[in-house]
């Protein structure tokens, strides 16, 4: 899958980040919760969790799973966060760098619904089948296609105050009948609100404002820097380390806010520290 970066530095940065850790225990009165939830609180480490998860998808028929927060808007919902540890995180960038959200046919029905969102590579291949090569929705079918999934269920949760709203999207290689029939429904259902519970009661959820918080202090200067329009030369010079270090906390930065390219990271790093 080859990069085509958008110069026009319109594309909203998008936190991209790992399991996020534990942020507190279930009180006693917690106790009497669904199985999905009570396998994701017995976890003693993020291991243990990735297991329990792990078994929910095979529960499904399903081999990835990919969660985070959408911010609505007019044209389309627009991701705010996404996390990569339960897929392939090279997806994940290249679905949020390519903008492939604002065509993506399954996050809009689920959006309009409170049903998952159930899919198939093929639907989505025959919806872009009259399009152009390189119109947005082939562009995104085709990376779609390229990541090896076939079909799955994207389920859109209820939201924040602040207007934010949680997703889940379980990914196969090879959708189970029952799934695609419907008869599996009401299991996604049930591991979706338990998923949704666990990453929003129970876990510390990442959104930009804290992205400063898990940086190096390095990167953090390099982003003030980028955010100044300085070049890699100057921020070499002023932190008084090589040209090569440089190179490489750049691409960690920009894989980090998944964006493609020097304006889109100054662009992120002025949202982040509030310049």
């Amino acid at each position: 899958m080859n990069d085509s970066p958008h110069e026009d530095g319109r594309c909203t940065p998008i936190l991209i980040h790992d399991e996020p850790p534990p942020i507190r225990r279930p009180a006693e009165r917690d106790a009497v919760v669904p199985g999905p939830l009570a396998a994701l609180l017995a976890a003693r480490d993020a291991q243990e969790r990735r297991r329990a998860i792990d078994d929910m998808l095979a529960a499904t028929g399903c081999d990835g799973l990919a969660f985070g927060a959408l911010m609505p808007s007019v044209d389309a919902a627009r991701p705010v966060s996404m996390c990569t540890a339960h897929v392939d995180p090279r997806w994940i960038r290249r679905y949020c760098a390519e903008r492939h959200y604002e065509v993506d046919p399954r996050l809009a029905r689920a959006a309009r619904s409170s049903l998952p969102a159930v899919w198939t590579l093929a639907q989505l291949e025959a919806a872009a089948a009259g399009a152009p090569a390189q119109a947005p929705l082939s562009r995104f079918v085709a990376d779609l296609a390229g990541t090896g999934m076939r079909g799955g269920a994207l389920l859109v949760l209820p939201g924040e105050p602040d207007g934010r709203r949680h997703f889940l999207s379980l990914l196969a290689r090879d959708p189970d009948r029952r799934l695609l029939s419907g008869e599996l429904i009401g299991q996604v259902l049930t591991i979706g609100f338990c998923l949704h519970e666990y990453y929003t009661r129970y876990s510390g959820l990442p959104d930009r404002a804290e992205a400063g918080a898990t940086l190096t202090p390095v990167q953090r200067e390099i982003l003030g820097h980028v955010a100044r329009g300085e070049s890699d030369k100057r921020i070499a010079h002023h932190l008084r380390i090589s040209s090569h270090a440089v190179d490489y906390h750049m691409r960690q930065l920009r894989n980090r806010f998944a964006v493609h390219n020097r304006v889109q990271l100054a662009q992120a790093s002025r949202q982040m520290l509030g310049a």
